[in-house]
């Protein structure tokens, strides 16, 4: 009897010696050595094959696809069905980053699991793809909102009441991303104020078929879609513009891409291995950081108010997306930071991707001048403006010292503020100065930006003379 439990016992254990417990998921990482930052829409692949028989096809079991992958390191988990597992075959993970039709990275060593000693986890390390190797299906378009083959280009010229016609070009994508460049005409204006750039999300409206784009600026932003190639501008509510002139705006069925420059943004930026990468709140879309500019200030912010390396800090800059020679490989499209603005540590783009509204908000004071207002005497009123529409517009702005009030003017991105009342009450250091910087400032505001939470006043000159944020909100 005991020899039989003895003979049970060690056939068992020889049994589960040789058929290990397999897993139902094999996970890993992947990455590459070169200091490239992959163009925004990389898509990073990883496949578990067995790879059991030399004269044939690798088997594949399963796979892990992500769109818009960002910079390594990649971690994937590939489900798979662990009764397809075999322990006398050999399984391996392949991982590749493709941009499109073409393969940027790629597996070239073997890496095995889950059998023949291998575990469950993979550790990749990716090199360059030979130039021009792909073997990925070329990408159909998608069929989008009320039938637009996306993604797409439409252009036109439409009326203008001050010029000899606005020149559209509108390019719309199947992930709800657009940018949009409006040239003016016949006009007075420098080239470069003769064209706005615009770049948001769009959105399905069924009821009326139409599309309707939420973007940095004052655009007419609804759109009936005719045809498939085909769109017509709406009026500002959204009802149909009756008249013979031209406002249509019609594709070919490609997408061509323009730069989109001087616009305001919020975003995440993260910064590794002497590479930053930019996460645009309101589209989700991210960009290599090209080291031009202001990126040195942004850098320099970054690693002060980040302690985290690696980790993503809200930040606020005036930029332009262009395309850039990426250190290794072909273009790509990447953020030119023009002029860095501020950071907001502990800020994610959940609350950023719609702007608060000029009037009717509190918006504190958080510099002056370039100085910092946050860190005041305690017991005094926070600093703030408040712009109040109706009939005859109004404001009210304080330091925390007395109270300044008066009637103000907008259109567009325009705002001044007139000269009002004030209480005269005398202000201690450093309340004096920082009132004075506040008078100063509204007196000489010509314009006004506004991103998220966050507004930037401007003055002639164009620079910053106030930086303020959108705070209880409802």
């Amino acid at each position: 009897m005991f020899y039989s439990r003895f003979a049970t016992y060690l056939m068992a254990l020889l049994f589960s010696s040789a058929v290990p417990a397999i897993a139902d998921t094999v996970t890993g990482t992947a990455t590459f050595r070169e200091r490239i930052m992959p163009p925004a829409q990389a898509r990073f692949v990883a496949v578990l094959s067995d790879v059991s028989l030399a004269d044939a096809p690798a088997v594949e079991l399963g796979r892990f696809e992500t769109e818009n992958a960002g910079g390594p390191p990649y971690s994937f988990s590939i489900d798979y069905d662990a009764a397809a597992i075999d322990p006398r075959h050999t399984y391996a993970v392949r991982a590749t980053l493709w941009v499109g039709e073409q393969m940027m990275f790629t597996t070239d060593t073997f890496t095995p699991v889950l059998t023949r000693g291998a575990s469950a986890e993979a550790e990749i390390v990716m090199v360059r793809a030979s130039a021009g190797k792909s073997d990925a299906p070329k990408e159909k378009a998608q069929i989008g909102a009320h039938g637009l083959q996306l993604p797409a280009s439409f252009t036109g010229t439409l009326p203008c009441a001050s010029c000899e016609g606005i020149r559209y070009q509108l390019n719309l994508w199947p992930d709800q991303g657009y940018t949009l460049r409006r040239e003016w005409l016949g006009t007075d204006a420098t080239a470069n104020d003769a064209v706005e750039d615009d770049i948001g999300y769009w959105y399905a409206d069924p009821m009326r078929d139409a599309i309707v784009l939420g973007g940095l600026t004052d655009t007419a932003t609804q759109w009936q879609v005719k045809a498939p190639n085909r769109l017509r501008q709406l009026d500002i509510n959204g009802d149909v513009i009756e008249s013979s002139l031209p406002y249509e705006l019609i594709s070919e069925g490609t997408l061509t891409e323009t730069d989109v420059k001087d616009v305001f943004l919020g975003g995440m930026m993260t910064y590794y291995a002497d590479a930053a990468v930019f996460e645009e709140c309101r589209t989700g879309r991210q960009y290599p950081i090209a080291m031009e500019a202001d990126y040195a200030a942004m850098e320099r912010a970054y690693l002060r108010d980040q302690p985290a390396a690696g980790e993503p800090l809200y930040v606020n800059v005036e930029g332009s997306l262009l395309m850039r020679p990426a250190m290794e490989g072909p273009e790509q499209r990447s953020l030119v930071v023009d002029r860095f603005v501020r950071t907001r540590a502990g800020i994610t783009c959940e609350r950023q991707r719609a702007d608060a509204e000029l009037t009717n908000t509190y918006w504190r004071i958080d510099s002056l001048a370039g100085q910092e207002v946050s860190t005041l005497p305690t017991g005094r009123r926070e600093p703030h403006v408040i712009l109040r529409s109706g009939d005859e517009p109004r404001y009210s702005a304080t330091v925390g010292c007395n109270g300044m009030m008066g009637d103000y003017k907008q259109n567009g991105e325009s705002l001044s503020f007139g000269s009002g009342a004030s209480t005269m009450m005398a202000c201690a250091p450093p309340l004096d100065v920082l009132e004075r910087n506040l008078g100063q400032a509204l007196a000489a505001t010509q314009k006004y930006r506004i991103n998220g939470e966050t507004m930037v006043l401007y003055n002639e000159a164009n620079d910053i003379i106030a930086v303020m944020t959108a705070v209880y909100l409802r």
